[in-house]
């Protein structure tokens, strides 16, 4: 599935356009990101290893990759 399939799910089964589901994913990332956690932290670098925000579609594309 691709990233547009992904997000189309998951905004149908929360009753949510694509556009808010992509925009309430990005801010989650970005809150993420902002984590004092050590171990958020740590699992943040492998994700973003230059330390930039992803895009939601980088961030699901990484997601989807960790999980083949």
């Amino acid at each position: 599935m691709k990233t547009k399939g992904i997000l189309e799910q998951i905004a149908r089964e929360n009753h949510i356009t694509v556009a808010e589901a992509e925009r309430q994913m990005a801010e989650a990332i970005r809150q993420a990101m902002a984590s004092s956690d050590p171990m958020v932290r740590q699992r943040w670098k492998k994700i973003a290893p230059d330390g930039k925000t992803p895009s939601v579609e980088e961030f699901l594309k990484y997601c989807v990759k960790s999980l083949k």
